[in-house]
């Protein structure tokens, strides 16, 4: 049986914290901002890094680099699952899960990431279902009914751009990444995915 929490509250308040304090690369590092996780209907949590500790706020902050929204339905097929792969390794700093590389930014790419306009939907197909995440630069509210951008992908695919083992410009070369909409949008966000 997994250790990690099916609901939001203890996987963003307990969880991450915990997995955190396993990673090395952070020593003495702060955060341009915060990154804010929504889960539709469950909550919000904001994550910024101060001297190396990873802090964990509920509710948004004025400071937000990124915000990445989850409707409810698509948190455990999406964020429980891919947590349980990860589980037990120890990633390096740059192949770190996409939070954890937002907070390590210089000052630069943050007001770059600040000035973008618009959101992406990541729709993750897996077999009959789709699950979807939302991606928004900076404080911007994210148009789940119709973002400016969708990036859809086979669930492996998206694993593998979670745990950096995939490149996503060759998944996009090969056609197992596929990108409607906006495209300009993800490549200014390139510094998170990459």
């Amino acid at each position: 049986m997994s250790d990690v929490p099916s609901a939001p509250e203890a996987f963003f308040t307990a969880y991450i914290p915990s997995r955190f304090a396993e990673l090395a690369g952070f020593e003495g590092a702060s955060s341009q901002g915060s990154v804010v996780f929504t889960v539709t209907g469950s909550g919000q949590w904001a994550f910024r890094l101060s001297a190396g500790k990873l802090l964990v706020e509920p509710g948004a902050r004025p400071d937000v680099i990124v915000s990445i929204t989850i409707p409810e339905g698509s948190f455990v097929p999406l964020v429980v699952a891919g947590a349980e792969r990860l589980a037990g390794h120890a990633p390096s700093p740059e192949k770190q899960l996409l939070a954890f590389r937002a907070l390590t930014l210089d000052a630069e790419r943050v007001a770059l990431i600040r000035g973008v306009s618009g959101c992406v939907a990541f729709a993750v197909i897996d077999g009959a279902s789709t699950h979807r995440v939302y991606v928004t630069p900076g404080s911007g509210t994210p148009n789940v009914a119709r973002p400016e951008c969708e990036i859809s992908c086979e669930a492996e695919a998206f694993w593998g751009l979670q745990s950096g083992a995939n490149n996503p410009i060759e998944l996009l070369m090969s056609g197992k990444l596929r990108i409607a909409g906006d495209a300009q949008i993800p490549m200014a966000l390139s510094s998170l995915f990459v």
